[in-house]
């Protein structure tokens, strides 16, 4: 029966194969496979990363070749736990008898520990009923003890009472199909307990030390070999917020989180494992006084800074073996990523300094890392890599500005945006320190200004004092004069950005100007100034709401007949209506559209579908053939034809509101 459960397990293993089959065959060399296969019954793989201490038995015999922090590892293949190799016999048909947890743990390489135990006597505990779970390091994890553990250790020597080596014993057996992402287990150390964390890399650890080979079954119980001794003084039995105020390296962490009665929030978590980035004293010097006073005066900013130092899951470093990211207390993710030299948080190496406490474990950092809200608006867009708008800034002399004061919202081009413009006129925003802080006052504001406070057709004034910023709410977007949102609220700790798809030039000339300026729209100037005036004008300004032309060329106008455009300029009535067929209260900019939709937008006098095929704006069966001329009234795109009333749509324009039309 102990046989066939041993088993059981190699199928269940195997039998996972029809999975990596279905999903990742593509993925795994067919070389792979066949050499697999050749290795006969009961084979698994041990990968290993050349040149260095990292191995791992995997207990599979299908196994993803992977890199190990940017390192290459090695497959090769073994007996899987409890079968050996036979003479004669193809792959591993042997099965070995179970022995107790010990002799398992000597057979597996930990010689040297079993040899301390047995000095000690302390197997003689293990004679009674009941299964037990030792955690069993490696020889060469045991001859790579830290001095002071190795003398601590063996000043135990012979003892029954070692509590180091009680330490690596539980009272029960316990499983890795039993770990769970956090799992806490008591030893034969008084009832210490260990921390068990199960990752989604795969990696499994016992206090932050990596579980190399797990689940090897004997007659009392499961054996884990480890890659280092546990150490019971490195864990203390008080929770993380304890150890950072009583840790005197963290006394400004500390302040901090007593001012923003943090630790109270973190005890209120309750039993869920945390791990707390503690910044020590020297990191928080790094950060320029006036800076630091401003960021712990600001409670917003303070708690923001706390919340990104905490992770809400134990954080072991054997376990970031390629990027990945962490959930903060604030609900944001921190990036973690690993090479050679250690892991990295946000670009900051960890140190392998870390204390365990009873609910979790803390870091020690050389560096603070600023979330967006501790961060000034110039930090933020630096963070962001929008080098063309801190290029303008430096240019501009406005630095300082958006560094130390505020509150401000700043619309910021993306780079893209940036070099989308033709080069003559980027070059002109950087011909002068007038012309690079006229271009930058322009896509900000006074205040904090989040998305989720703008509403349609929202007019604020610019920083220049000169030109407003007209603001636009679409379905699941954002627009602000010509452009849209891409990436919006990202608060810091003096105002907000908004990266954006275009650069803004100042509108400062109207409709009708622009349109004489254009050239080839003398048709619709001439019907527009026939309906402006009189008592029953259309007003196109209705509420101060700027508008949407979508004006057709004098070549579109043409296309109708000479009879038909002379019959309409005489019909005022009837000419109102094709006016207003072409004007859509609000401001839709060309990036408003999105591929493959229908927009039905309301014009004055009835319903315009919309539509972008490809990289072509189409309104009913005109094409759009010049987007975005912005101007005081709105905005402007040119059609190539005139889109006359269709015969369901009302004889009168839906809006009737007087005015001279003097602004268009």
């Amino acid at each position: 029966m102990k046989a066939y459960s041993l088993l059981i397990v190699v199928l269940v293993c195997c039998a996972s194969w029809s999975t990596v089959d279905a999903v990742n065959k593509s993925k795994l060399p067919a070389w792979h496979i066949r050499f697999a296969r050749q290795q006969g019954p009961n084979a698994c793989v041990v990968e290993e990363v050349p040149g260095t201490k990292w191995k791992i038995w995997t207990e599979c015999k299908y196994y993803l070749p992977r890199k190990i922090c940017g390192q290459k590892t090695v497959l090769r293949f073994e007996c899987c736990e409890g079968f050996h190799r036979v003479p004669g016999q193809d792959g591993c048909a042997g099965v070995k008898p179970l022995k107790n947890i010990l002799e398992t743990a000597r057979e597996l390489g930990a010689t040297d520990f079993v040899r301390y135990v047995e000095e000690s006597g302390l197997q003689k505990e293990w004679a009674r009923e009941g299964a037990f779970t030792l955690f069993a390091p490696t020889n060469e994890a045991f001859a790579n003890i830290p001095r002071e553990l190795r003398a601590r250790v063996d000043s135990f020597r012979g003892n029954i009472e070692n509590p180091i080596l009680r330490y690596h014993v539980s009272d029960r057996k316990v499983t890795s199909d039993t770990f769970q992402a956090d799992l806490t287990i008591p030893t034969l150390y008084n009832g210490n307990r260990l921390r068990i964390n199960k990752y989604s890399s795969g990696m499994l650890t016992v206090n932050c030390r990596t579980i190399v080979r797990k689940d090897q079954e004997a007659t009392n119980g499961v054996v884990h070999m480890i890659d280092s001794l546990l150490d019971p003084g490195a864990v203390m039995s008080r929770d993380v917020s304890e150890i950072v105020s009583s840790d005197g390296r963290f006394s400004v962490l500390a302040k901090a989180m007593e001012e923003s009665a943090f630790f109270n929030k973190l005890r209120a978590a309750g039993n869920a494992a945390i791990t707390i980035l503690a910044p020590s004293d020297e990191a928080f010097q790094k950060i320029p006084a006036s800076r630091l006073d401003a960021i712990l005066k600001d409670k917003e900013a303070r708690l923001a800074l706390l919340q990104n130092h905490v992770l809400v899951h134990p954080l072991c470093t054997p376990a970031i073996i390629d990027d990945h990211s962490m959930r903060t207390f604030a609900g944001n993710r921190l990036r973690l990523e690993c090479d050679a030299q250690g892991v990295s948080v946000e670009g900051s190496r960890l140190r392998n300094d870390f204390v365990l406490g009873s609910n979790g474990l803390v870091h020690m950092m050389d560096d603070v890392l600023l979330p967006n809200r501790a961060k000034n608006l110039l930090e933020l867009a630096e963070s962001e890599r929008l080098t063309t708008f801190m290029e303008l800034v430096k240019i501009g002399g406005v630095e300082e500005a958006f560094s130390k004061f505020g509150a401000y919202t700043i619309f910021i081009p993306s780079e893209a945006a940036f070099y989308s413009l033709p080069e003559e006129v980027l070059q002109d925003m950087r011909s002068s320190q007038e012309k690079a802080q006229a271009a930058i006052l322009y896509h900000a504001t006074q205040g904090r200004l989040l998305t989720n406070k703008i509403k349609d057709s929202e007019i604020v004034m610019s920083l220049d004092e000169e030109n407003p910023l007209r603001l636009s709410v679409y379905r699941k977007a954002i627009g602000v004069e010509c452009a849209v949102v891409e990436k919006a609220d990202m608060e810091g700790q003096n105002g907000v950005i908004h990266i954006i798809n275009r650069v803004m030039i100042p509108a400062n000339i109207s409709a009708g100007d622009l349109l004489r300026r254009e050239g080839n729209f003398k048709t619709f100037l001439q019907a527009m100034e026939l309906v402006m005036t009189g008592s029953d004008a259309l007003d196109l300004s209705a509420g101060g709401i700027s508008s949407t032309f979508f004006v057709p060329t004098d070549a579109a106008f043409e296309e109708l007949g000479a009879t038909v455009i002379e019959d309409a300029l005489k019909n005022r009535s009837f000419l109102k209506t094709i006016v207003a067929n072409h004007v859509v209260p609000g401001l839709f900019n060309s990036d408003s559209f999105k591929t493959n939709l229908i927009y039905k937008l309301p014009s004055m006098l009835g319903t315009l579908d919309v539509r972008r095929i490809e990289n072509i704006l189409k309104v009913r069966e005109a094409s759009v053939i010049k987007t975005d001329l912005m101007n005081t009234n709105g905005v402007i795109h040119v059609i190539d034809k005139v889109l006359m009333p269709e015969m369901d749509e009302p004889a009168e324009p839906l809006v009737q509101i007087r005015g001279d039309g003097a602004n268009f």
